[in-house]
């Protein structure tokens, strides 16, 4: 059985969009299938959670939506054992797309999903905090880019922008006005056990591959690996340097700046942070307020279909068995 998760209001309307094609196919009309269409936040888990704990033998769980969808459905189904995932994007941003070579149009995704054995193995992030385990698909930020997030999602011109394709720009609009308001922070960090102290904090962000905010590339040699995260610190730098920094960072640039601190870690615990504020967190583009918390890398692989089997990935496995 096909599972079908769509979320029709991604992407402003993208999604919707997208399955209605998919429906219009013979291959559609050809497998069996169950199609979930989410109402609300969080309802993307619910759903994934009961599926997965049903007596429905699974051939694949397809979910048709934005990356914060896709976050929903990691979290409903990862504790539950195998469950293969696979991703047509329709959202706004599609950082999981860009992150893992989804560059087909939808329609040969979905041919790809159903008749290719392709597949590729995929390690998501874990972050605990308050005795609680939860899962990120992309990337965990503290700070700044968790403002910017929070300012583009409530955006009034993100909805207009996603409907002329110009959705990136909320990101770099939100990215200005945080600048102005934004407070630095000193941050703990314990990475692989060795204690950090970072002084006038911009941000601190762990991610499963390059990108964030929709295509910018945050971290442009990280790679999907089984054992480490890619994570990015960037203090001690003045407001006016800033801009200049992220003007680089569509390509990258902003690694080679002084106070741009780039590491590989497989477990790093964030503990107290000094502000006179309220500071938040972004989890795939969802933003809360922070709490202190560690952040690893999830054990067993998520399997992805439709996707070919990178090289890098082979590469990286042998590395960690060695």
């Amino acid at each position: 059985m096909y599972i079908f998760i769509v979320n029709p209001i991604a992407g402003n309307g993208k999604a919707k969009r997208v399955f209605s094609e998919i429906k219009q196919t013979e291959l559609y009309h050809n497998i069996n299938k169950m199609v979930y269409i989410t109402e609300y936040d969080g309802h993307a888990e619910v759903i994934a959670s009961e599926v997965v704990k049903s007596t429905v033998m699974i051939e694949a769980l397809i979910v048709i939506s934005g990356d914060g969808t896709l976050h929903e459905v990691i979290n409903g189904t990862v504790a539950e054992g195998d469950v293969p995932i696979a991703f047509i994007p329709g959202g706004s941003g599609n950082d999981f797309a860009r992150g893992n070579h989804i560059k087909k149009k939808p329609l040969q995704i979905f041919r790809s999903i159903i008749e290719d054995e392709d597949s590729s193995p995929y390690w998501v992030g874990t972050f605990h905090f308050n005795g609680t385990k939860r899962y990120f698909v992309n990337s965990i930020g503290i700070g700044f880019d968790a403002e910017v997030a929070k300012h583009a999602n409530e955006s009034v011109m993100k909805k207009w922008l996603n409907s002329i394709r110009l959705g990136r720009l909320s990101y770099l609009f939100a990215l200005i006005k945080v600048l102005f308001s934004f407070k630095f922070f000193d941050v703990k960090l314990e990475v692989d056990g060795k204690q950090h102290l970072y002084k006038d904090c911009l941000l601190v962000l762990a991610s499963n591959h390059q990108f964030v905010g929709g295509g910018l590339k945050i971290l442009p040699e990280a790679t999907i690996q089984g054992k480490h995260l890619s994570i990015l610190i960037i203090h001690g730098i003045s407001k006016l340097k800033i801009l200049t920094l992220f003007s680089t960072v569509l390509w990258g640039g902003h690694i080679k700046f002084p106070g741009v601190s780039v590491l590989q870690a497989k477990k790093v615990k964030v503990g107290h942070i000094k502000i006179d504020r309220p500071i938040y967190y972004q989890v795939d583009g969802e933003t809360e307020t922070f709490k202190a918390c560690t952040i690893t890398k999830k054990v067993k692989p998520v399997r992805i279909l439709g996707i070919k089997h990178q090289e890098e990935f082979v590469d990286h496995q042998k590395q960690d068995a060695s």
